[in-house]
Parts: C-alpha cells; structure tokens; sequence
C-alpha cells in the first residue's frame, strides 16, 4: 500500500487509476449515505477523489489509511451539500415527501431498504444521523464540523431517529395490510 501511496504522490496516473478502482465501492457506499440519489452520490464521490489526491500529502501514515479516505470523503460530501443549499435544521419530520419505493408481502428491512428510508430524510437530519450513527461522530465534533450547536445536534439525531422509525412502521403496515 505505502508504494501505491507514494507513486499516487508523484502523480502517477495509472497508481491513482489503482487506488480509485480500489477503493471506489466503500467510498461510494460513503457518499451514498449523504445524497438523495446515485447522481450525487457519484458527484460527492468525484470530489472526494479530487481531495484525496490533492491532499495525499497530508496522510503522515498513522492509522489506517481507509480511514483517512472515509474522512476526507465524509467532508468532501458535507462541502457538496453545504455548496448545493446550506444545511438546513429546522425541518418537521411530518414534512418528509412521500416515500417512493413499494414495500411487497416479502419484503425484508435489508440495507437497501434503509439506505432509502436515510436517503429520504431532510437533508440536516440526514447528514447528523450518518455522522453519528454511521462515523462515530461524538456530537461536539458533529458541532464543530457543521458549525451549529450542540443541543441543534442532538435534537436533529432524536428527530432523524423518529423519522426513520415512522417509516419503518409506515413500511410494516404496509405490509400487513398487503397480506
């Protein structure tokens, strides 16, 4: 890996092709946890390998180097939703749009089933939700990073886990009533 690194450092064209193929799946699956859709997903993901490449530099080699590639993409997805409309905290949950996936007598709560139900959150509750619950991300870090306080924080992760338990139940009976 420290010789992919270094030759990813230099500039070399077909090393950065490596690491982009190497790591482009968990990366992606990163981004998709911040976006609405797979367009912006792969738009966070382009900016993200932007920055990894421009900032490889700054990788000093302590801790494992996947987790400095999730960092740099956590921020480079939270650039691209603050660039597209600055994070907005104050959305009801009653206000979600309609979900627009079909839950079937068979259907199971898989990952692709809440990877929508997240996706389908308010932006604020969203971007908090995935910090926290998926990153670790303490809530004073979630403070800082956002530049909001601490109190917002909390009370966007008690919403965002509201939410998310409405549409399961939501998705539940939807289920029992189809069977």
């Amino acid at each position: 890996m420290e010789q992919l690194i270094s030759a990813c450092r230099r500039g070399d064209g077909k090393a950065q092709r490596a690491l982009y193929e190497r790591f482009k799946n968990p990366l992606f699956s990163v981004c998709l946890r911040y976006a609405r859709d797979r367009p912006e997903a792969q738009d966070m993901l382009q900016e993200a390998f932007l920055s990894i490449f421009r900032d490889l530099g700054q990788y000093n080699g302590s801790g494992p180097f996947e987790g400095w590639l999730r960092r740099v993409t956590v921020r480079c997805a939270l650039q691209c939703l603050r660039k597209k409309n600055p994070l907005r905290f104050a959305e009801d949950y009653d206000e979600l749009p309609p979900h627009t996936w079909s839950a079937g007598p068979d259907t199971d709560l898989n990952s692709e089933a809440i990877l929508q139900m997240v996706q389908k959150l308010p932006v604020g509750y969203r971007t908090v939700f995935n910090l926290h619950c998926v990153e670790a991300y303490s809530y004073p870090e979630i403070a800082t990073e956002l530049g909001i306080a601490e109190s917002t924080v909390r009370s966007q992760y008690v919403r965002a886990c509201k939410c998310l338990r409405s549409m399961v139940e939501k998705m539940l009976l939807e289920v029992m009533s189809d069977e």
